[in-house]
């Protein structure tokens, strides 16, 4: 007499490939989920930069000081990383040393990024500002982000990358020192 329920003895082959369709999601999941977070530590961290130039202008203009924007690529041993300067103009004040003009600004804490997170600056209406003749301010040897103290800024382009691949819209920062995202 045959029983009207066989033992099933093993998978069947569309369980089997059920299981690893369902493995194969889960697995894609996980590997982008941590790429994920990297990237949005880099949001998160060009969010923190705008927020440091929309405080540095404030303070820039409340003081009446020059401050510019100093960048340190990424080494081996470090992350990227920026602070910022004050000018000091000679004429006003007795700085002995020839090359003090620009000195670190202790009251901002040095900025590092992520790993592999960068940023670039690039100046904008150079033609604007090369009618100015302090070189320190607006020469060759300049930074390429300055406060002038006076509610004005040096306009320039920014954009951030991870892993030398821009993430989100590049900023642009105009001569009042507003943050606009471009699109």
């Amino acid at each position: 007499m045959k029983s009207p329920h066989r033992l099933q003895q093993g998978f069947t082959l569309i369980e089997i490939m059920v299981v690893i369709v369902i493995m194969t999601i889960m697995t894609s999941l996980v590997v982008l989920n941590i790429g994920g977070v990297d990237q949005r530590r880099a949001m998160q961290a060009r969010e923190m930069f705008i927020l440091d130039l929309k405080k540095i202008n404030k303070e820039s203009t409340d003081q009446a000081k020059v401050f510019a924007l100093n960048t340190q690529n990424a080494s081996d041993v470090a992350p990227f990383r920026y602070n910022l300067f004050e000018y000091h103009d000679q004429s006003h004040e007795q700085i002995q040393q020839a090359d003090r003009t620009w000195q670190l600004y202790k009251e901002f804490k040095v900025r590092e990024l992520p790993n592999n997170v960068s940023f670039s600056i690039q100046a904008l209406d150079a033609e604007e500002h090369r009618k100015a003749r302090n070189e320190d301010l607006l020469g060759g040897k300049a930074p390429q982000l300055i406060w002038f103290g006076n509610g004005e800024v040096k306009p320039v382009r920014i954009q951030f990358y991870y892993e030398q691949q821009p993430i989100g819209h590049e900023l642009k920062m105009d001569h009042l020192g507003k943050v606009n995202e471009e699109d």
